[in-house]
């Protein structure tokens, strides 16, 4: 049996939500070659999976690219099932003509407080495509003993006591907690035997935070990245963060996590597994959109509507001491 995942909406974020998925699929069916398509340079995170059969990366997100990638894959494999997470680019056309049986809707119908990639699971269930079994997976993501053992040896080098691994950094200024706030969070978290690690790549916020105190963790590619959070994990550590691909990564590699949602609803997108809380600011904002987070007049600009100086009021809502709770 062949099967084909295409994860293709862009981002980092994306895929990691769509790591249950490619999990069930493979478990329900360990005998069939599976092969997953998704965007550079994200591919790397499945790269090391041995339950896959083959990785192919798509090169951005422009449509006749991501077309270009995967008719091949498909025209080659004429497989007996396609599934695809997003609804662009003219995929679910494609695979239903190319696959025997193809599921190209897993955001039918979508309530507002169901996270997605549990939805996303339901519905394969409900379409008889994976094994009920498999149906409530966390984002998990495969790391191998040498992976691990150097993110080990970093945190050797970085702290001595409980790390607290900070992700200040988004790429939407919709999702970032104020710097003030994530300041005072490293100054409490160091006084209550904490040790605060910052994780980004703005130099404002590098320094910002090294001056309360935490240390700057070096550039990582992705899996180092993973390698350091499932370490951090092994020490009782946390993640702390907004609506970002880092956090989630941090997660699929186990590291408990605070999440810190904003414009976007901590029902659907929240964090995952073990010990993990969603910290949802300003909950009755008038403004949210629940399931169509891009229409919201504050999405692309960061420009809040209900604050004098335009700045989010969601994130500015969530205080360092409701933090400092979903850590304990």
């Amino acid at each position: 049996m062949r099967i084909v995942v295409v994860d293709t909406m862009g981002g980092l974020g994306d895929l990691l939500l769509a790591l249950p998925v490619i999990e069930a699929v493979t478990r329900t069916y360990p005998e069939a070659e599976t092969t997953v398509v998704t965007t550079a340079p994200w591919h790397v995170l499945l790269e090391r999976d041995p339950r896959l059969h083959a990785v192919v990366p798509v090169p951005g997100r422009d449509e006749a690219a991501v077309l270009g990638a995967v008719v091949p894959v498909l025209e080659e494999l004429r497989p007996d099932l396609a599934i695809t997470t997003n609804r662009q680019h003219g995929l679910p056309e494609l695979l239903q003509r190319t696959a025997r049986r193809a599921v190209t809707n897993l955001w039918r119908r979508p309530p507002a407080d169901e996270a997605v990639d549990l939805r996303m699971l339901r519905l394969l269930v409900e379409d008889g495509v994976v094994d009920p079994a498999f149906g409530a997976l966390p984002p998990r993501l495969v790391l191998d003993d040498a992976e691990r053992e150097e993110g080990r040896r970093l945190f050797t080098k970085l702290v001595p006591s409980r790390p607290a691994l900070l992700f200040p950094d988004s790429g939407m200024r919709v999702k970032q907690w104020p710097l003030a706030a994530w300041a005072e969070t490293v100054d409490r978290l160091r006084a209550e035997g904490w040790s605060p690690v910052v994780v980004s790549q703005a130099e404002d916020q590098r320094q910002a935070l090294a001056g309360a105190g935490a240390v700057v963790a070096p550039p990582l590619p992705l899996r180092a990245l993973a390698g350091l959070a499932a370490a951090a994990a092994e020490r009782d550590g946390r993640a702390i963060g907004g609506d970002t691909g880092p956090v989630r990564l941090a997660t699929a590699a186990g590291l408990p996590a605070v999440g810190l949602f904003g414009a976007t609803v901590a029902g659907r997108y929240g964090y995952r597994g073990r010990a993990t809380v969603n910290l949802q600011g300003y909950p009755e904002c008038p403004v949210r959109t629940p399931t169509a987070i891009t229409e919201q007049e504050c999405w692309w600009t960061a420009r809040c509507p209900l604050t004098p100086d335009h700045e989010p009021r969601c994130m500015a809502a969530i205080t360092p001491e409701q933090v400092l709770a979903a850590v304990r």
